[in-house]
């Protein structure tokens, strides 16, 4: 089965480029018998921020080789760099469904701290907040536990916290709407409040959300 490796970063630190693909994929080739004789094909799929690299070769067996060799090579050689890579089928790149968290994910910080800052107890909840998600705590009595300390907390600073403290992360709102345009199905998840989940769907653009 045919597949393509692609090089992809933050696009908010967009560090890649054509030809800093094309050195790293060459210096992974260079004195591989397999890959002099198969054509490698770079293609940008987005400007400084995703990059696909292909093998082709009149031998399907030889171009898969030279692929996943290139890739082990191109990986061993990233850890100077913000970069992921990717290897996968060609033929079922297209996702049909996309289930994300929310926190830390789609969006750049925890609800649930930014509502504690308001209460004045950021320092607390959050120490729980990451001995939760460390696996050092049972999660719903962690999330039971910080919201009894949320107490009195004045129902509008949900919004509050929404309008001035919640952000995407960059390249959530391209994910979610061109999966959603290309027929998958969209969810976004949270173990928080659904007041967040409902406007952080919409914002993204998740046709559904639960939490």
């Amino acid at each position: 089965m045919k597949s393509v490796l692609t090089l992809l970063c933050n696009p908010a630190d967009p560090v890649l480029s054509k030809a800093w693909v094309s050195e790293r994929v060459g210096a992974a080739a260079a004195g591989q018998t397999v890959a002099a004789t198969a054509a490698i094909a770079i293609k940008e799929l987005g400007p400084g921020v995703a990059y696909d690299v292909s093998v082709a070769s009149a031998d399907a067996g030889e171009a898969e080789a030279a692929l996943q060799t290139i890739a082990a090579r191109v990986k061993e050689s990233l850890s100077d760099a913000p970069v992921d890579l990717v290897l996968q089928p060609e033929a079922r790149r297209r996702k049909r469904i996309l289930v994300a968290d929310m926190d830390s994910t789609i969006i750049q910080q925890e609800c649930i701290d930014e509502l504690a800052d308001f209460a004045g107890l950021r320092t607390e909840i959050s120490a729980i907040t990451e001995r939760a998600m460390r696996g050092e705590l049972d999660f719903e009595g962690a999330l039971t536990e910080r919201v009894r300390m949320l107490k009195g907390l004045p129902a509008d600073v949900l919004q509050k916290t929404f309008d001035e403290r919640i952000t995407l992360t960059p390249g959530a709102r391209a994910l979610a709407r061109t999966m959603g345009a290309n027929g998958a199905v969209t969810l976004l998840c949270s173990g928080g409040f659904t007041f967040f989940t409902e406007r952080v769907a919409a914002a993204a653009g998740f046709a559904a959300h639960r939490a």
